[in-house]
């Protein structure tokens, strides 16, 4: 483990975890990408051939958009982006799967015996803007900001801690504020599979309303999707 690292993705799923439900995985999520009729890779609008091409079926194998976010090579030689962590599939917009990632960003994704669960960071609010003060008042505040700003530096001398990303050493690891982004009952899935979108393997999570999600979360080897369906089934 790289003690830049933030905490695993279990540590910070298990607060969220009503009393009555086991948690089965939980693990960092990444770039969405969409296969959905009528959107582009992106989950904007598509525009013209896109509109038409883009399949949003599971066992679709080939068209514009499916090469693209199973990152096969297309010869051309644009911007490249981070190969999609999840990708939402259905045959229409506003289906279940979409509806899911909508407005979650980069969240942690966790699955329990009674729900699937997305986690999102929780921003801080933006400090409160202070009214303008009088001459006296600046005049104030920067002999104040002076002496603080001496005192931070010679703590900063005399600390000799070595800091890893958000982590110090010799204290707790940092815990992240997580919020419920959005949920699922596991009512509306219909299964469970390991399955291949292109090239690369992913767990595939099929929905009661025909759309679903290609779940990645950056691993390559087929081992690690069968034992996160071994864990989805509580056989592991």
């Amino acid at each position: 483990m790289n003690l830049a690292d933030p905490l695993g993705a279990a540590t910070q799923a298990r607060p969220h975890l009503r009393a009555e439900e086991t948690l089965l995985w939980a693990a960092y999520g990444g770039v969405v990408g969409y296969d959905v009729r009528g959107l582009d890779e992106l989950g904007h609008p598509a525009k013209g051939l896109l509109r038409k091409v883009g399949s949003g079926l599971a066992d679709f194998a080939g068209g514009v958009v499916d090469a693209a976010l199973s990152d096969e090579d297309s010869g051309s030689s644009g911007t490249t982006q981070a190969p999609p962590a999840v990708v939402v599939f259905g045959d229409r917009t506003g289906l279940l799967a979409e509806s899911l990632v909508r407005g979650s960003g980069t969240a942690l994704w966790v699955l329990t015996t009674a729900r699937l669960v997305l986690l999102r960071v929780v921003v801080p609010p933006e400090p409160v803007e202070e009214p303008e003060k009088s001459l006296l008042g600046k005049a104030v505040g920067f002999g104040r900001g002076l002496a603080k700003f001496g005192k931070d530096v010679a703590e900063l001398i005399a600390d000799r801690s070595k800091t890893f990303g958000e982590n110090r050493e010799g204290e707790p690891v940092a815990r992240k504020d997580f919020e419920v982004a959005a949920e699922l009952p596991r009512a509306q899935i219909t299964g469970f599979a390991v399955a291949r979108r292109g090239r690369k393997p992913g767990l595939r999570v099929s929905l009661v309303d025909g759309s679903g999600l290609d779940l990645r979360f950056g691993a390559e080897e087929p081992e690690a999707f069968e034992w996160l369906l071994a864990r989805t089934n509580g056989l592991a």
